[in-house]
């Protein structure tokens, strides 16, 4: 876990690291293009080793800002000297590329959606600056649509309710062992559950927990409520791909919880809750077409980040999945805002999206690009400071 918040100034520096993590990008949605446009794998190789590069690849043509103050203000420059025509159509693609990472990179402070982008480089296209073909090729490059998610969501299980009841116990203090009792025994799996992690060697006595009363009592109320959330969400996670996903949701859960006890603007039984599901609409994207998932492994294992992954294959990122998601499961309205908007918690004036942004920079989990803007924002929004956040250790895992 990462416990120094300001670790994000460091990282937002455009050191030698940040500069090739944006040429790493460059490469990957430049060879997402050539993908689409059916070059080569030789020729896609080539491009891939180029962007590593590429702006003095690229800058052997006429650079954009030359050709801008030409056709806009008459000025002559003269450029490089040219490439051939392999070469020449590889670096317009680099450049193209390029256009499109950075206004990604730029997103913290104007966003814009897929869409938007690409409609930009038409723009630009029509002026001669990139070539229609190459903007073409990257509106075809996500293989799957909003509606495509809408119906992998209908396909998952219903919310799982026990979760739900669970964290409002949480919230009463009246709450009895007798109440929780009701609940994990209305379930086998959660019944079994409560009891392992009772007899675990965190929470086990001399004499073992032999019924559902004494694993209550043994493990308290309010740890039990959050166990008996996380048994309900954890077959979600089955898969062994979505056991990274599983831990870092729960880990993210325990520290939300504790953001929002520190704030004081957001009820902490709440912020776990909402914590275990922030990155539901991954799990969503999960489910598209494996030729999907492939090429999304393939991605991240050329060091882009799942959030540029995400919007170069699906044209959005999880956020607004993880809204269909929770939309589908008829949650409050105020959850879905804070899943929907917990990568950009400058959009909303939701607390709850500000607690989840801080709680997964804190988890170190670099989904995507650190921004000391976004940062600030939602600490300052949360009258925290850089002590308190720094004063927040590991969480103990759930079982």
């Amino acid at each position: 876990m990462r416990t120094q918040p300001t670790r994000v100034e460091t990282r937002a520096v455009y050191d030698d690291s940040a500069i090739q993590a944006h040429c790493r990008r460059v490469g990957a949605a430049a060879v997402e293009v050539a993908r689409v446009l059916g070059w080569k794998d030789e020729r896609q190789r080539a491009l891939r080793a180029a962007a590593r590069s590429h702006h003095g690849f690229a800058g052997r043509m006429k650079p954009l800002l030359w050709r801008l103050l030409e056709q806009f203000w008459g000025v002559a420059a003269q450029a490089p000297p040219a490439l051939d025509l392999p070469g020449r159509e590889m670096a317009k693609l680099l450049e193209m590329s390029c256009f499109f990472v950075e206004r990604w990179e730029f997103l913290p402070y104007e966003t814009a959606r897929f869409e938007q982008v690409v409609e930009e480089l038409r723009t630009m296209a029509r002026d001669g600056f990139f070539e229609g073909a190459h903007v073409e090729g990257l509106a075809r490059v996500p293989g799957a649509s909003v509606e495509e998610v809408r119906a992998v969501v209908s396909e998952l299980p219903v919310f799982p309710s026990a979760a739900l009841r669970a964290m409002q116990l949480a919230r009463d203090p009246k709450t009895s062992a007798a109440q929780l009792e009701q609940i994990v025994g209305s379930d086998p799996v959660l019944a079994g559950e409560t009891l392992r992690v009772a007899n675990s060697a965190l929470y086990a006595s001399t004499t073992p927990c032999r019924s559902i009363r004494q694993a209550v009592v043994a493990i308290g109320i309010p740890e039990c409520c959050r166990i008996l959330s996380a048994a309900a969400f954890r077959p979600l996670f089955q898969s062994p791909l979505m056991r990274p996903l599983w831990n870092h949701s729960t880990e993210v859960a325990r520290i939300a919880e504790s953001l929002a006890r520190q704030s004081g603007k957001v009820e902490p039984e709440e912020a776990f809750l909402t914590g275990l599901m922030h990155d539901i609409g991954r799990l969503a994207l999960w489910k598209l077409p494996s030729r999907l998932t492939a090429r999304y492994s393939a991605l991240l294992g050329h060091g882009c980040e799942p959030m540029f992954a995400e919007v170069l294959l699906c044209g959005f990122d999880h956020c607004p999945a993880g809204r269909e998601v929770m939309r589908h499961w008829g949650l409050p309205d105020r959850l879905a805002e804070a899943v929907e908007f917990h990568h950009q918690p400058e959009r909303s004036d939701s607390d709850l999206a500000r607690v989840l942004y801080l709680a997964e920079h804190l988890s170190g989990a670099q989904e995507d690009l650190p921004s000391m803007a976004r940062f600030c924002q939602s600490r300052d929004g949360l009258g925290l400071t850089s002590e308190q956040l720094c004063s927040i250790s590991s969480p103990p895992p759930l079982y």
